[in-house]
């Protein structure tokens, strides 16, 4: 009886399928892990950016609002406020301090949360908000400098 020789060839295109689909399977694990890996870095990426982004719009909105903070406390003796303007300037207030809120950098923040505070004279206003617009100037090409 020489039924072997025509059974072992299928058992041969048997075996060959059988590896070929363990070996297909292996690779696609393998490829969807590296696909996954990738996506999560590029994931961490974009993050990253988005958070640098919304790091630098914070230091540039709270540049601008300090200036207008500050030139709204340099009415010339005698001027009146309108209501108009009051209501804006509490309304930039609170933008402001969404702005302080979003600072990474505590130390700074708690600082432009300082000078937000009361003055003794224009002069000494002026002289701090200029060191604290270095500081957050500093922050602000650090960012840009990380990217």
């Amino acid at each position: 009886m020489e039924w072997w020789k025509t059974i072992a060839p299928l058992v041969g295109v048997v075996l060959g399928s059988l590896g070929t689909l363990l070996g297909q399977k292996l690779s696609d694990a393998r490829t969807l892990r590296r696909d996954r890996l990738l996506a999560q870095e590029e994931a961490k990426a974009r993050l990253a950016a988005e958070r640098v982004t919304l790091q630098r719009e914070a230091i540039m909105e709270i540049q601008h609002g300090l200036e207008g903070v500050m030139a709204a406390s340099e009415l010339a003796p005698g001027q009146r406020v309108s209501s108009e303007f009051r209501a804006a300037a509490t309304q930039a207030g609170l933008f402001l301090r969404a702005h302080i809120a979003r600072l990474e950098d505590r130390d700074l923040a708690t600082s432009v949360q300082e000078w937000l505070g009361p003055h003794q004279n224009a002069t000494a206003a002026r002289t701090s908000l200029d060191s604290l617009q270095d500081r957050l100037s500093h922050q602000l090409r650090r960012l840009y400098a990380d990217q």
